[in-house]
C-alpha cells in the first residue's frame, strides 16, 4: 500500500471540506428560509424575493456542483489507483475554479437578498451572523 505525504492528505482534505461547505452554503431548505423569515421579520414580498433569489442561485450552481463532483471522483480514482503525488495534487487543484465559482454564486445571491432588506433587517442579520461566528469560535 502506498502512503501519501501529509501535504497531499491535507490538500485533499481541505479541498473536500471547503467544497462541502460551499455546496452547503447556498440556502435551499425550506426550514432555513422559514427560520430566516422569522428572525428577520421578512414581509411576504421579501420572502418571495428570497425564495426566487436562492432558487436561481441553486439552479446556477447545479452544473458547477456536477463538475466538482466529477473532479472529486477523479481525485479519488487517482488515489485508489496509486497515482503519484504530483498527479493527485494536479487533479485536486483543478477543483479550485469550481470552488471559486460556487463562492461567487453564493456571494451574488446573498448580495441580492441583502439589498431587499430594510436597514433594520440588515442590522439584525449582521448581529445574527456575528453571534453565529462567535459561537463557532468557541472551544467545544
Amino acid at each position: 500500500m502506498k502512503f501519501f505525504s501529509p501535504k497531499i492528505l491535507t490538500l485533499i482534505t481541505a479541498a473536500t471540506l471547503t467544497a462541502g461547505a460551499l455546496l452547503a452554503a447556498i440556502p435551499h431548505h425550506h426550514s432555513m428560509q422559514a427560520r430566516m423569515a422569522t428572525q428577520l421579520g421578512l414581509t411576504a414580498d421579501q420572502q418571495a424575493q428570497e425564495k426566487a433569489i436562492f432558487a436561481a442561485a441553486s439552479q446556477t450552481a447545479k452544473p458547477v456542483k456536477q463538475q466538482l463532483r466529477q473532479e472529486r471522483q477523479a481525485v479519488q480514482a487517482a488515489i485508489q489507483a496509486g497515482k503519484p503525488d504530483q498527479e493527485i495534487q494536479q487533479l485536486a487543484s483543478a477543483e479550485g475554479p469550481q470552488l471559486a465559482q460556487l463562492a461567487a454564486i453564493r456571494a451574488s445571491a446573498f448580495g441580492k437578498f441583502y439589498a431587499t432588506l430594510t436597514p433594520d433587517q440588515q442590522q439584525k442579520l449582521q448581529t445574527l451572523r456575528q453571534a453565529r461566528g462567535h459561537h463557532r469560535q468557541q472551544p467545544q
